[in-house]
């Protein structure tokens, strides 16, 4: 929608208001709707009231926009325009923001959160440092969206130090062959030892990527690299997308199109193994005592509460079902993993909470 708007506003000329990725028009006119119906009109019927909606856990902050980098299969620069970096100052000021409202987490984003600097500030090892420094402070920072070149040891070095053991690594392909089409860099031995310097700075870190089946040219060898890859990565979750071709992107009219079919199978293929060689992540995990951030809390020692450990990013993975306490929302609970099922595990308070 974001990039064909004008026409679609042309055809449909009845909508109001077009709002995609910003929905911040959207909010601002039912706050500002008067008493009345749909279009705004008093008397027209009962306005809809707006939920209140509760403090939040996480909250996002949005640390760039844009992305130059012209992967062949990627629209986004011909959406959003390039990188720019989100000033130091407008993020550390969200982030006091949500933080007053009740955020424990705070979740920096962008299409390339490792890239983040501002000249004359510093870059991103500065920023997680201001960030965890900030009174309150938070009690978790994520980093999502990492490309695996932008990950250095000065990175590593600051996760480490500030932010949870999770890395969000989109790395699309082990061929070498296929990242070259796809205008990126990399193979899925240099992906391994991506891997393994991730792990020696942050141990037991959680690895979440992406993968696309059935970019043009990919032959049945290419794509068992990748799932030779993925038996040997041990990542904790990744999502698989079929090939879609863009307007305007460099892979569109690519010679070599793989049949639809055929790159649906290899998704379906590889989403299976992802999802086996997973378990092997998080039964790892049964008998660890780690930390929950309770999202849902229940008023009784014997109730079920719902969060996340820190190896469970909001939103995208799975959830830490939580007994044997009575907590709140937005507590950070003590427990020990007694299960793993699938993405999700159960946890057992170590004390009985307030």
């Amino acid at each position: 929608m974001e990039r064909y708007r004008d026409e679609l506003a042309a055809e449909i000329p009845e909508v109001d208001l077009w709002c995609g990725l910003d929905t911040a028009p959207l909010l601002e006119a039912l706050a500002r709707r008067p008493e009345g119906g749909a279009g705004g009109e008093a008397g027209s019927g009962p306005a809809v009231p707006v939920p209140r909606r509760p403090r939040p856990v996480s909250a996002y902050l949005k640390v760039s926009d844009g992305c130059d980098r012209r992967c062949a299969f990627c629209a986004i620069p011909l959406i959003k325009g390039d990188y720019e970096t989100v000033p130091a100052e407008e993020v550390l000021r969200t982030a006091r923001a949500q933080l007053a409202a009740g955020a424990r987490e705070l979740v920096l984003v962008g299409q390339d959160t490792s890239r983040w600097a501002q000249p004359g500030w510093g870059g991103m090892s500065r920023l997680l440092a201001e960030l965890a420094a900030l009174e309150p402070g938070p009690t978790w920072l994520r980093l999502l969206y990492l490309q695996p070149d932008g990950i250095d040891d000065t990175l590593l070095e600051a996760l480490a130090t500030h932010a949870v053991p999770y890395v969000d690594v989109p790395l699309q392909h082990a061929s070498g062959a296929v990242l070259r089409r796809m205008r990126r860099s990399g193979d899925g031995a240099a992906h391994l030892a991506l891997l393994e310097r991730v792990r020696a700075a942050l141990p037991g870190a959680a690895v979440r990527s992406t993968f696309i089946t059935g970019f043009p040219g990919e032959t049945d060898a290419e794509f068992e690299e990748l799932e030779d890859f993925v038996r040997e990565a041990g990542l904790a979750v990744a999502g698989v997308f079929v090939y879609d071709e863009q307007e305007g992107t460099a892979a569109a009219g690519m010679p070599g199109a793989v049949p639809h079919e055929i790159a649906l199978e290899r998704a379906a293929r590889l989403g299976e193994l992802i999802d086996r060689e997973a378990t092997r992540f998080w039964s790892a995990l049964t008998g660890r005592e780690t930390d929950v951030l309770v999202e849902r809390g229940t008023a009784r020692a014997k109730g079920t509460a719902v969060g996340r450990i820190a190896l469970q990013a909001p939103d995208v993975d799975g959830r830490a079902v939580l007994t044997g306490a009575r907590v709140r929302r937005g507590q950070l609970v003590r427990a020990v993993v007694r299960d793993a099922l699938g993405y999700d595990v159960e946890v057992v308070a170590s004390t009985g909470g307030p």
